[in-house]
């Protein structure tokens, strides 16, 4: 009995010994939990709870020179109710006065609204949608309604800022307006001008304590650490609205006709470098157009007979030549080493001068002047070249922009075909903005501006000169002379385009690719400005791989493009107008229906995007009286009402 008795004591002991360290073990555990631990595991749970998320600022706007949006940040806020966060006795008082007032402000019934705060508070859910992209005027009337009005905590109210990119412009100009998209290594990617001026659009960003609540869902809590973002600065481009539209609607549907696989236009004001408009669309394996590339920018191309204009310009300079000489064009064909330089005109164009080889655009006649004149030192040609600043990018904003290529005698691949072939423009490789550059400071008077996209304001420019003269004043009245007997001359391979209302100068280029092959393709284009006495703009069309059964010549493919553009260019342009003639311009270049005392001018698309005030000047130097119903940009409607009488009545509508 007392053996068991010490056994079960014993026993105690050993339980009592083990649970007192076991007390002292989880009580050291608590202390140093508490204590020495416990500022780590209250960050710990704090953090879980309780985070910094980046708040997004407002990106800078892109507006156009008139001031029109191409690119805008649009703002909404989408509403959440926290229903653990309100009392009873409020959510009973003030719940029925909310869902009116939301049914006032919103597009939903009082009974929708009153659905969903009851469901939310019977649920207890933390995270109940109300009402998506709610405007910043809904959402201060919205602050100020029962129950919300109190705030995030007692009242509820979640709100959530939701920026957006919208382009007014839609597919046009795609490419050149851009986008720019944040990547998972946080760095910038994109296009365009939205990447190429991207630090400045971005603003910079904030910073904003939420709660975690329910479902992964986080809930903002005022904080005196909140950083507000701070918005990005806009840009004001050179892109004109109305020219955008032409070029783009001017080349689609040559691209069409000709069932092409890409082409681009590129409108430049001479004297300032300005970008005005800038096309650039691609087919589709259905046959559609979009803007899939920047290839005025970022494509590099043989420019064909419109390098020929740089060749005569080196020869002119280095005296080798005078526009008076005259030159055997051989039949029309030259042999270098068993290959061949032809004329499009079978037969050739025999003895002619330097300027009628121009104005015909015969091969064998450059390619002779150029060889005869350089062939035993041909580094004289392609430095004079590179002296007016061909082998040098143009350092545009826009990334993207490709390496030119001028062969030169130091080159390894330089052989006997180097210098003949490239003097008609093969084996030289150039952008058509690059191409356009150049030809524009041949109207720019000698000068070569950079093509800029962006201006300082609405009024200074960004002009940048890249070379103070290109050659002599000599030879740029010689060869301006020369461009403009392209297309003013019978006989010239621009005659096509030629207008009997202003004067157009420029070159024609049917370039071949794929020329290895047994499938040769061509590229057509045409570049040249206008009015050719008194420069403003210049213009370059390249249209790649035409139906060849349709037609690839650059007379027949690009050049009516170009001339499309020019004409409705020149009728938004009340300062080249010679009024003398801008009765006869608007009815032959706009399409105009006849019918006794009234004409209607149908297609618009000349005139869309023109303040009135631009149009105005032009008819009223003319005598006529007009008269405008509506205000704004867009002209829907343009009528001639009895002719006798100069009236004109010209409806308008807001353009935003």
């Amino acid at each position: 009995m007392e053996t068991n008795q010490k056994q079960f004591l014993y026993r105690l002991y050993l339980v009592a010994s083990v649970l007192v360290f076991l007390g002292f073990g989880i009580g050291y555990k608590i202390f140093h939990i508490q204590y020495v631990d416990g500022d780590n595991y209250r960050n710990l749970a704090k953090n879980k709870t309780l985070q910094n998320f980046t708040i997004y600022p407002e990106r800078g706007n892109i507006f156009s020179d008139d001031g029109s949006l191409l690119a805008a940040s649009t703002t909404s806020f989408d509403i959440y109710f926290d229903a653990v966060t309100v009392s009873d006795v409020n959510f009973l008082k003030y719940s029925k006065d909310l869902s009116e007032k939301l049914s006032e402000t919103l597009n939903k019934s009082k009974d929708f609204y009153m659905d969903r705060l009851v469901s939310a508070k019977d649920n207890n859910k933390r995270y109940q949608l109300i009402h998506r992209g709610v405007s910043i005027k809904n959402l201060n009337k919205i602050k100020q309604m029962p129950l919300f009005k109190m705030g995030g905590v007692r009242g509820g109210l979640i709100i959530e800022k939701k920026n957006s990119r919208d382009y007014p412009l839609n597919k046009i100009a795609e490419r050149t307006i851009g986008y720019e998209r944040l990547t998972k290594d946080d760095n910038f990617s994109g296009v365009g001008l939205e990447h190429a001026f991207g630090s400045k659009l971005r603003g910079k960003n904030g910073l904003q304590l939420m709660q975690k609540i329910s479902n992964g869902k986080w809930k903002p809590i005022s904080s005196s650490s909140k950083i507000e973002p701070v918005p990005g600065s806009d840009i004001i481009s050179t892109i004109n609205v109305g020219f955008q539209d032409i070029t783009h609607h001017s080349l689609l549907e040559q691209l069409e006709d000709f069932e092409a696989d890409h082409g681009t236009a590129v409108v430049m004001e001479t004297e300032t470098g300005e970008v005005k408009a800038i096309s650039n669309l691609g087919r589709t394996s259905e046959g559609k157009y979009y803007e899939r590339l920047n290839y005025a920018v970022g494509e590099h191309i043989e420019p064909g007979s419109t390098f020929k204009l740089m060749s005569i310009i080196a020869a002119l300079e280095d005296d080798k030549v005078d526009v008076n000489n005259i030159v055997d064009t051989e039949n029309g064909i030259l042999d270098f080493y068993g290959a061949k330089v032809r004329d499009s005109k079978k037969g050739g164009y025999g003895k002619i001068s330097v300027n009628e080889i121009f104005k015909v655009s015969s091969n064998t006649g450059i390619v002779k002047i150029i060889n005869d004149a350089y062939k035993d030192d041909p580094k004289m040609f392609s430095n004079r070249l590179y002296n007016m600043g061909l082998n040098n990018k143009l350092g545009v904003s826009i990334l993207g922009e490709s390496n030119p290529k001028i062969p030169h005698p130091n080159d390894k691949d330089w052989n006997g075909l180097s210098l003949p072939w490239m003097v008609y423009g093969y084996g030289v490789l150039l952008s058509p903005l690059q191409i356009l550059t150049f030809y524009n400071s041949v109207a720019n008077n000698g000068e070569m501006v950079k093509p800029v996209f962006t201006r300082k304001n609405h009024l200074v420019s960004n002009k940048i000169v890249l070379n103070p003269s290109i050659c002599s004043d000599d030879t740029i009245d010689k060869v301006k002379f020369m461009l403009e007997n392209v297309v003013n001359d019978k006989g010239g391979t621009g005659y096509n385009i030629k207008s009997n209302i202003y004067k157009i100068a420029g070159k024609t280029g049917t370039g071949q690719v794929d020329y290895n092959t047994d499938n040769v393709q061509y590229i057509s284009s045409f570049v040249g400005y206008f009015p050719a006495d008194k420069p403003k703009y210049s213009c370059i069309v390249v249209i790649h791989k035409p139906n060849k059964k349709k037609g690839y010549y650059g007379s027949a493919v690009a050049a009516p493009v170009f001339k499309k553009i020019a004409d409705k260019i020149y009728s938004l342009t009340p300062e080249l107008v010679n009024y003398n003639n801008t009765e006869k311009f608007i009815s032959s270049q706009i399409h105009s229906k006849l019918d006794k005392s009234l004409i209607d001018i149908s297609d618009l698309s000349s005139i869309i995007g023109k303040n009135f005030k631009n149009i105005l000047p032009a008819l009223e130097n003319l005598g006529f009286d007009v008269s405008f119903v509506g205000k704004g940009m867009i002209i829907k409607t343009f009528r001639f009402k009895n002719k006798s009488q100069k009236k004109i009545i010209i409806s308008l509508t807001w353009s935003y």
